[in-house]
């Protein structure tokens, strides 16, 4: 038997990976340029670490969420595994429930550091990077995990998800 096709990513995935390419692609040449301008100018771009990190947080954020939506991150899996089919609904209800609270923990206290930031129009120390800028990651990117859980876990009750 042939396996089914694998549906196409939703436009918003395609658009965070596609971002996420931009972003590394953009923290490479920066990071070359960088050790170009340090060993053979001599002249190192003083920004370019600072900037390379706040790149990095985004990707990392970013690419939580497509982590989430292949729902591929860690877990203990050997009690589920064990366990029978009707334990292992409820053990997949429960870790779903207990993702999506964590998540929204998340996003709220990160959304509250946001506005912070915004509010005391905080800027980083070497690049002059308003510090909003990195601090957006966070409460975007677990915006869009609770979305996905959400949905998840409507689907999970309905009985339309193979895993939870």
């Amino acid at each position: 038997m042939s396996t089914p096709p694998a549906r196409p990513a939703p436009l918003g995935l395609r658009a965070i990976r596609a971002v996420l390419g931009v972003l590394i692609l953009t923290g490479v040449v920066l990071n070359f340029a960088n050790v170009v301008g340090r060993y053979v100018f001599f002249a190192p771009i003083i920004w370019a670490e600072e900037v390379l990190v706040f790149i990095m947080v985004w990707c990392v954020m970013l690419g939580a969420t497509l982590v989430t939506w292949e729902n591929q991150h860690l877990r203990m899996d050997a009690v589920h595994h064990l366990a029978p089919p009707r334990v292992r609904r409820w053990l997949d209800l429960v870790g779903a429930l207990a993702f999506l609270l964590a998540g929204a923990f998340v996003l709220v206290q990160s959304f509250r550091v946001f506005i912070l930031a915004a509010g005391t129009g905080q800027r980083s120390v070497v690049a002059d990077v308003p510090m909003v800028i990195p601090f957006a990651a966070i409460p975007l990117s677990f915006a869009i995990i609770v979305a996905m859980l959400v949905g998840r876990f409507r689907r999970f009750v309905r009985g339309d998800a193979e895993d939870g």
